[in-house]
């Protein structure tokens, strides 16, 4: 059996007390290796450094914080350790697009705020079973595996099945028939996926990075454009709702400026832009590509039998 407490966690949030919270929570739970980082720049510094001593940490990162949100954040990390398991912590609907979003990009688990506790301690049950399952014996029953790789998933296609089982679908297919006849499983819809052009697996994580200087170091801002002087810098600079260029009261909406709403602010070149641009990670060999090189896998996908 698979131990994780003696792995390290990174808990990323500009909130002190939530920090506390869960630093005594894991300790509870015999999580001895606890560290705090208060905002993105440091949480980056610190999970840098763990992984340059040889260590990977499990992460609980807040979604908003002051200098960078959980998107640029979760970016950079995937760029240095694609297995990294990043638990994203936020008050926002899970149906929301903008948390969609970060977890279809590589995020691990989704923990709603106000935090419980046995949100906290389930999620640290399922990641302590994974390990337990990439740990099992090939010659431990295959249609096991198989059923836990389905039934843990909300949809799984047979290629990634095919793929992280390392058989071919021919292979697989029997077995998941078989799992279909028992009512353990159903089949959905076929699914397309990004592969990689280079070793063609469908494990792909998507990056996010500044359109001008490329780099992953962003914010998601709103803006404000005052027309009398043509500034257009993020809501935070006008306080009290003075310009920070001409230092005149904006005052009318629509007359005597605009609001531009989810822009992106740059961490690094300070460039402005309403879209970030992308491009992908493959997980296993590390190629990153933009979507015009991608390969594109299509296959059934299947799911828990309800």
């Amino acid at each position: 059996m698979t131990d994780l407490t003696d792995r390290e966690i990174l808990v990323i949030d500009d909130s002190p007390a939530v920090g506390i919270f869960l630093r005594e929570f894991l300790l509870k739970l015999g999580f001895q290796r606890v560290h705090c980082c208060e905002n993105g720049k440091i949480g980056l510094e610190a999970f840098n450094e763990l992984v340059d001593s040889g260590k990977v940490p499990i992460v609980f990162l807040d979604y908003n914080m002051p200098d960078m949100n959980a998107l640029s954040v979760l970016t950079q990390m995937l760029n240095v350790r694609p297995d990294v398991k990043v638990i994203i912590e936020t008050a926002r609907e899970r149906s929301e697009e903008s948390i969609k979003e970060v977890i279809a990009q590589g995020a691990y688990q989704y923990l709603s705020k106000p935090i419980r506790l046995e949100n906290v301690k389930e999620i640290m049950k399922t990641l302590t079973a994974e390990e337990n399952y990439k740990n099992v014996s090939p010659d431990d029953d295959i249609i096991q595996r198989v059923e836990f790789l389905i039934t843990t998933s909300t949809r799984t296609s047979l290629t990634r099945i095919s793929q992280y089982m390392g058989k071919t679908k021919e292979e697989i297919l029997p077995i998941i028939q078989k799992l279909e006849a028992d009512k353990k499983i159903i089949k959905l819809k076929d699914v397309k996926e990004i592969a990689c052009p280079d070793c063609g697996l469908v494990k792909i994580s998507q990056i996010f990075h500044c359109p001008s200087c490329k780099g992953s170091n962003f914010k998601q801002e709103k803006l404000i454009e005052h027309y009398e002087c043509s500034n257009v810098s993020p809501a935070s600079s006008y306080v009290d709702d003075m310009c920070p260029k001409c230092r005149k009261k904006i005052k009318v909406l629509g007359s005597d400026y605009r609001v531009m709403d989810n822009y992106y602010l740059c961490n690094d070149c300070s460039e402005k832009f309403p879209e970030l641009s992308t491009d992908f990670l493959c997980l296993r060999c590390n190629n990153r590509f933009e979507i015009e090189r991608a390969k594109w896998e299509t296959s059934p996908a299947y799911g828990r039998f309800s």
